[in-house]
């Protein structure tokens, strides 16, 4: 064989044997990589878990056992043969695919979730400084640090992964590339929300400097559109961590009938009347926190002379929900409130044990009893973490929890929360209809009553002209003698057992009109009252007025305008019996 010939055959068995080798080498470090993401899969929903189960002891350990794995696959994926086979078509997509995946997984666990979860697993809630008494807030510096690491981590993540074609790589890898984009861009989303957070707790925990917050407790057996009547408050000022009562008052501290200087709109002072401005139980008559926040703070700075950085307003039906994590609580009369019999005691019971008329510094003590042994246990952090979580967020999003802020980034971060207590500025996300009471007969009757709504739309069909129609029953559940019975505070002051006075606001869809509003049953009285617009809303408004035992039921029809609607919500009055909303239909499928 010549010589030349002999060379060339010697050269291609070389690269022949090369091409192998790559090739074995390359599939090794493939199977390296598939049995690395196999054996973070697991470790991902454990942590997943522990998280949302919040077994802050648990997360660190886990997390360095998927930082192992995540670890060892993108370093296999960072070989330079590998990179080099990235140029082959077809192949090359595929493995560039997974390196990018492989890569993202372990920057994101390595660089976001390791850190996090060394932070969260250190988080002690009941430790506590020896002379201040204030909480620990280390914590938050450090996850503000991991939140701007993770902004990056995720935004280069996403860059990357954009680069691969998905219409280059088989279904397998497609699938888990489409998953990784999802994730990331809700962990994107998750990021600025928690950055917000973040920044505004330091902010209200004083960690920069001293706040005063008002907490407002709603009884929602008067009720207002936001709850009930605000007769009784709490000035909390928090140091650096340290929370203290520093103030108590209730409606009787405060000068009555004389408007405080907040500026309200006069749509709002043409549907809920001076009251509204002029009464501190009453300023919560319109469904916009803020507004009655405003007039709260307001009234505090008029008659007790102090300002503060906020308002949170919380009502029984919230304290059921925190005495499920708390456990029960002591009053100091020896009595023991649970979640259970929190609601009943409260709105009901007291007033058969004090005549609040004749003494009302023994109910307004009692009232401050109750949320001066709440304030100990919740601040003392005596609490199931993970319960605690879900009552509050059972709390918000029934409207019985609600905050509002004097300081613009705090209140931003609560912005488009149900936190922040106002209606959606647009039918987009969710058309929101609102249906809400106010008492007017001066009473505590609102325990026994009970309302329903029933809503019918055809936005599904005809979206550039829907219409919206939603009847409201109210039902005074007690007989005439048991209505005689009741205690003087309970009756209504002018009408005693005889009739109750109840108004009634249906909010149509941001932007709509009303085409229609009636009264289809009445009880002793039941009439139209006015209709208008309020917080960028069609407002129907009638009066409701009801013996014992009666039931009445009015109707409001709205026209919306042409745009895109959402799923069909309808919010309203946090009820103590709470109302039931038909909707049909409630989406469009």
């Amino acid at each position: 064989m010549p010589p030349r010939r002999r060379a060339a055959l010697i050269s291609v068995g070389i690269v022949a044997i090369a091409l192998i080798f790559c090739g074995m080498w390359l599939g090794a470090r493939v199977l390296i990589v598939k049995s690395e993401l196999q054996a973070a899969q697991p470790l991902l929903t454990k942590l997943q878990a522990e998280a949302t189960g919040f077994q802050l002891k648990n997360l660190q350990a886990t997390t360095e056992k998927l930082d192992a794995h995540t670890s060892m696959a993108a370093t296999q994926t960072r070989d330079p043969i590998w990179r080099a086979a990235e140029v082959i078509p077809f192949i090359g997509d595929n493995l560039y695919a997974v390196r990018a995946a492989s890569e993202t997984l372990d920057e994101v666990v390595s660089k976001v979730a390791l850190p996090g979860a060394k932070v969260a697993s250190a988080v002690n809630l009941t430790a506590r400084d020896p002379k201040t008494g204030a909480l620990d807030l280390s914590p938050l510096p450090k996850a503000a640090k991991i939140l701007v690491t993770a902004k990056t981590v995720i935004g280069d993540a996403q860059e990357r992964m954009a680069r691969v074609q998905t219409s280059r790589t088989i279904g397998q890898i497609s699938a888990v590339v489409t998953q990784l984009d999802r994730v990331l861009s809700k962990a994107s989303v998750g990021v600025a929300d928690g950055t917000k957070i973040v920044t505004a707790t330091s902010g209200v925990l004083g960690q920069d400097g001293a706040r005063k917050y008002l907490l407002m407790f709603q009884n929602n057996a008067e009720s207002t559109a936001l709850g009930g009547s605000s007769a009784s408050y709490t000035q909390l000022t928090v140091d650096k961590g340290a929370v203290k009562i520093t103030g108590q008052a209730s409606s009787a501290n405060f000068v009555q009938g004389e408007p405080v200087d907040v500026k309200v709109d006069q749509s709002a002072i043409d549907l809920y009347g001076a009251y509204l401005i002029n009464h501190t139980n009453t300023a919560t008559s319109r469904p916009d926190f803020p507004t009655a926040a405003e007039i709260t703070r307001a009234y505090w700075l008029r008659d007790k002379k102090e300002d503060v950085d906020g308002v949170i307003s919380i009502d029984p039906l919230a304290l059921a929900q925190v005495l499920k994590a708390t456990g029960p609580i002591t009053l100091p009369t020896g009595e023991v409130l649970t979640s259970g019999n929190v609601v009943k005691v409260v709105v009901n019971e007291i007033y058969f044990r004090i005549d609040a008329y004749k003494h009302p510094q023994l109910s307004d003590a009692f009232f401050e009893g109750v949320a001066s042994a709440v304030f100990a246990k919740v601040v003392g952090g005596q609490f199931d973490l993970k319960t605690m979580v879900g009552s509050i967020t059972a709390g918000v999003n029934n409207g019985s929890i609600m905050m509002w802020s004097a300081h613009p980034k705090e209140e931003a971060a609560l912005a488009g929360t149900r936190l922040e207590g106002v209606l959606p500025k647009n039918n987009k996300e969710q058309t929101v209809l609102g249906v809400y009471y106010r008492d007017t007969s001066a009473s505590k009757i609102d325990y026994y009553m009970k309302t329903s709504t029933v809503t019918t739309t055809n936005v599904c069909t005809n979206s550039k002209n829907p219409t919206f129609s939603t009847t409201v029953s109210l039902h005074l559940d007690l007989t005439t003698a048991q209505a005689n019975a009741l205690p003087a505070y309970v009756k209504s002051f002018p009408y005693g057992a005889k009739m109750f006075v109840t108004q009634v606001f249906v909010y149509g869809p941001v932007g709509g009109s009303i085409a229609d509003y009636r009264v289809d049953s009445v009880g002793i009285r039941s009439e139209k009252t006015l209709n208008t617009d309020d917080l960028g809303r069609p407002v129907a408004s009638f009066s409701v007025v009801l013996a014992p035992g009666q039931t009445s039921a009015v109707t409001a029809t709205f026209t919306g305008k042409p745009g895109d609607y959402g799923p069909i919500e309808v919010r309203g009055t946090p009820m103590i019996n709470a109302t039931t909303n038909t909707i049909t239909p409630m989406s469009c499928g």
